[in-house]
């Protein structure tokens, strides 16, 4: 049987992500066991207004976050830059980044982290 999931459709839960600024709506929607390749998890947060990931470091892994809707502030190694529904954030192996939502909507973000070989 396929494996199907609609995050759409999945409980959230209220969670403070890396120490960020406010409580988001989350969930994982596929663990790392669903996969036969080096992807860690599958999840789906919705970031209300003024709420943030907090900033934080990675390992050996690359970790997307792919914005549904919304539109907001995404810091990578440093550097600050605009994002908004429809880019797809790509955080580098071994570095450092966070996302704030500043605008006046919810900001809907699917997240999917992969390990490198």
């Amino acid at each position: 049987m396929p494996l199907v999931r609609n995050f759409l459709e999945t409980p959230l839960h209220d969670d403070c992500i890396h120490e960020g600024e406010g409580l988001c709506h989350h969930a994982t929607i596929l663990p790392g066991s669903c996969f036969e390749a080096p992807i860690r998890f599958v999840n789906y947060t919705i970031l209300p207004p003024g709420a943030s990931f907090g900033l934080h470091e990675h390992g050996d892994d690359n970790e997307l976050y792919i914005l549904l809707s919304g539109r907001g502030r995404y810091t990578c190694n440093g550097e600050t830059v605009p994002c908004k529904a429809g880019d797809i954030l790509v955080n580098p192996a071994f570095g450092s980044h966070a996302i704030r939502n500043d605008g006046e909507e919810e900001m809907r973000v699917l997240v999917i982290e992969a390990y490198n070989r």
